[in-house]
């Protein structure tokens, strides 16, 4: 048994092998079969106030020696819900797969877990679309981070319950307890906040990790948890396999919180701190005794009546479970996970997206890993200007881009009477007249004295086209001379 593993609870960032071993399953499930998965392909068509929806799925266990998928039977429930998501008789069955069509308007169909939307807003000036969406996961924060803090403060409690069937006679045990209940606790939740953090950010910034390992180590060393001297001893304990170093590090740093002099001598109740062995025999015992492993057991018994042959926990499993509760995100792993592709068609690049831009579609890849920090989100938002009415009226394209989107959006906003007037005053506009002038000088029925070019919700279509203009358009006569 390796004291150093997940059954040590001095030092947090020990838990090396939490990220060997997800990348080694996910490897081998790459090179073996035996690890099925679903694969969905959303292909996305705006047609104005709705898009055309397309989904391709399947069931695959590897591929065969054709590289094609070896199409596995699609799970019934999960068919079941996906042809409940469309118009009768949408999803067809086609070879090892299935496709599922449908037309929709505002939100969409919850066919692979999750929500999303689509919006187009149209003017006469041209159109401009929205689309988001959450594929499966969990966006609540509260309840992932709650369950965090309360493994930090049963893991503190452990600490607290342990150090004082230890050293709880000696003279400096309050000094102990009291940092264990206040400062340990909150450095427990702040690394599973840390780790938090890591997490979120390695989904888009590969040097995330590395990071993420000086600030943690930065925070321990500020703390008092882990000096840069002690990192020749800790490396040599990671090649060795042995808890020695770590445990000295331990020893320390309790000395320190009793008011005991470092440089020894030490109670003879230090003496576990010098013995990995005789350590992880007092700490398997302690957690035998506690309440969490008595109702880990009664939870065992009761599942063993079903289940014959399922092994009783261990007690060193009480801490593991926590451990994993505070530093990994909720959630059961599997060895692969869903694979997700989705492709929307745009005329032409979007003006914001986390999508990449390829040959007229933007496309999203990703895995529907239930342990990601944060669930798998698309989004995109594009204009279209109607290049023929723009050119008609202004001789040019004035609005696009961002522009033009918030143009569509306070178009949009505006009541039908407003709407009416708006587009009759722009149907009589002319290239090469005073456009300037006129859009000064233009105003709704509902506006008891001309507005001042910006000072209101209704001037703000006047004041994106004004700026628009080309700068002799809107030179003021002043400015002429």
């Amino acid at each position: 048994m390796n004291p150093m593993g997940r059954d040590f609870p001095g030092v947090v960032f020990l838990s090396r092998k939490r990220f060997v071993l997800p990348s080694f399953l996910a490897m081998s499930c790459a090179l073996l079969t035996g690890c099925p998965h679903n694969d969905y392909t959303v292909e996305l068509k705006p047609k104005g106030n709705a898009v055309e929806r397309t989904l391709v799925f399947y069931r695959a266990d590897g591929s065969n020696s054709n590289g094609a998928p070896n199409y596995q039977t699609f799970p019934s429930n999960e068919l079941a819900m996906i042809t409940r998501a469309y118009p009768v008789g949408a999803v067809k069955p086609d070879g090892g797969r299935y496709i599922a069509t449908g037309e929709f308007a505002g939100p969409l169909p919850q066919d692979v877990g999750g929500a999303g939307a689509y919006t187009n807003f149209d003017t006469s000036l041209g159109d401009s679309g929205f689309y988001s969406e959450r594929f499966r996961g969990d966006d609540d924060l509260v309840p992932q981070t709650a369950k965090r803090f309360q493994a930090a403060d049963q893991l503190a409690d452990l600490a607290i319950g342990w150090t004082r069937t230890q050293f709880g006679r000696e003279r400096g045990y309050k000094k102990l307890h009291t940092f264990l209940d206040e400062d340990f606790r909150n450095d427990l939740k702040n690394a599973g906040l840390y780790f938090w953090v890591e997490q979120v950010s390695a989904l888009s910034d590969t040097n995330a990790p590395a990071e993420f390992a000086i600030r943690f180590g930065q925070y321990l060393h500020e703390r008092g948890y882990l000096r840069l001297a002690d990192m020749p001893e800790l490396y040599k304990s990671f090649e060795d396999d042995n808890g020695s170093a770590p445990l000295k590090m331990v020893q320390r740093f309790v000395a320190e919180k009793m008011g005991i002099p470092t440089a020894g001598p030490f109670p003879k109740s230090f003496a576990v701190l010098n013995n990995p062995i005789a350590f992880e025999r007092s700490w398997t015992n302690y957690l035998a005794r506690t309440d969490l492993y008595r109702a880990k057991l009664k939870a065992w018994e009761k599942k063993k009546k079903a289940e014959p042959k399922l092994e009783a926990p261990k007690p060193t499993d009480v801490f593991g479970d926590l451990f994993e509760n505070l530093l990994e995100p909720p959630g059961a792993s599997r060895e692969e996970p869903d694979h997700l592709t989705v492709k929307l068609a745009l005329k032409h690049a979007p003006n914001h997206s986390n999508g990449k831009w390829n040959d007229g579609q933007v496309v999203w890849t990703a895995e529907l890993d239930e342990n990601r920090p944060l669930p798998v989100l698309c989004y995109a938002s594009w204009s279209n200007p109607d290049i023929e009415f723009q050119k008609a009226h202004f001789g040019k394209v004035l609005l696009d881009g961002d522009e033009l989107t918030e143009y569509c959006l306070w178009q949009n906003s505006l009541d039908g009477k407003q709407a009416h007037e708006w587009e009759s005053f722009l149907a009589e506009l002319q290239p090469g007249e005073k456009i300037r002038e006129k859009l000064e000088a233009f105003q709704f029925t509902a506006e008891t004295v001309p507005a001042t070019v910006g000072t209101n919700q209704l001037s703000v279509g006047r004041k994106l086209l004004m700026d628009a203009l080309p700068k002799e358009a809107n030179a003021s006569p002043t400015d002429s001379k």
